[in-house]
């Protein structure tokens, strides 16, 4: 009878052990979850967060407050998240730029990994980007807009919202691989973009597919190519890079995700990813997201990090090439 129960004894003490990481991730959420966004309000990624935390508010019972914390282009409120601590109560709404193209564009300002200092969650949406130009450019078509920047003397201007910006890199990607010569112009307002094109300041822009759509549909100017792997809903006849040679499988999008902390716990991960693919699954929610030009880009936590890893290979070479310093 003894040998019976010290057999026995192992069996029962196995779930004592599951039972303090269980137990936390079933109380959780205890207070109201603080949501991160590493940017001021009102701009594209704090009005996808405000309909996420909205959403995640009704679904885990518990208030989830969006925090604003905009700086070093995204740095600083990052770091912020990574420095938190891994008991769910802290999140960030993750953003390429300062995950996949700030590590090698201002070294000196990331304080923390992408990779090991974060619990992906998983993906909430992207958004393409656009190249496009002013309708008097004799280039109807993206081939003949590479060879028409090759052969001049002093190449083509391309606008883009700053420096180290993932629209800055589509435009030396797109220079590094095709040969054509172009030349960037950094703006402080993003806004003034499409007004100096219209007015011919400028030959071309890269711009996200919210500003540049209604403009390609109005003619008023001509859209050369898209960064998605398909063609956009909102600009059909526009194709995507990906068709053109020295570009096949290409795709470049900007995107925005959901993370925790490093070391949070499973249960919790689990949880959230489940909640996040629930809503981005939802009808009301998709449309919501389609209202302000994101589209919904379902992705594991797997996923996801396989998505940080593979822009960070990707980056990491466009920035080497194209010797990209943030002024």
């Amino acid at each position: 009878m003894k040998r019976r129960l010290l057999l026995a004894a192992p069996l029962v003490a196995a779930p004592a052990l599951l039972a303090p990481g269980f137990a936390a991730a079933q109380a959780w959420p205890a207070r109201p979850v603080t949501l991160i966004v590493p940017f001021a309000a009102g701009g594209n990624v704090d009005t996808v967060a405000r309909l996420v935390a909205a959403e995640l508010t009704r679904r885990l019972g518990q208030s989830v407050v969006v925090e604003n914390a905009p700086g070093a282009g995204g740095t600083i409120g990052t770091e912020r998240a990574a420095r938190a601590a891994p008991d769910g109560h802290t999140l960030l709404v993750g953003v390429e730029s300062p995950f996949t193209i700030s590590p090698f564009v201002t070294p000196g300002a990331v304080r923390y990994d992408p990779l090991r200092d974060f619990a992906p969650v998983g993906m909430i949406a992207s958004l393409p980007l656009t190249l496009v130009g002013r309708n008097d450019l004799p280039a109807p078509d993206f081939s003949e807009l590479v060879r028409v920047a090759r052969m001049s003397a002093d190449g083509l201007t391309y606008a883009t919202s700053g420096t180290g910006t993932s629209l800055h890199l589509f435009g030396e990607l797109i220079a590094q691989r095709s040969g054509a010569r172009l030349e960037h112009v950094p703006y402080r307002i993003a806004a003034q973009i499409p007004t100096d094109l219209l007015a011919g300041r400028l030959d071309l822009a890269v711009l996200t597919v919210t500003t540049t759509a209604p403009l390609i549909r109005d003619g008023r100017i001509r859209g050369y190519a898209v960064s998605s792997a398909a063609p956009h809903p909102g600009i059909p006849a526009v194709p995507p890079l990906a068709r053109f040679p020295g570009f096949e499988g290409f795709e470049m999008l900007a995107w925005q995700g959901l993370f925790g902390p490093a070391q949070l716990d499973p249960a919790i991960i689990r949880r959230l990813s489940e909640e996040l693919a629930g809503m981005l699954a939802d009808d009301g929610f998709r449309q919501r997201l389609d209202a302000v030009g994101m589209t919904p880009w379902t992705r594991t936590p797997a996923q996801l990090t396989a998505v940080v890893r593979g822009d960070l290979d990707r980056y990491r070479e466009v920035v080497r090439a194209g010797n990209i310093r943030a002024e």
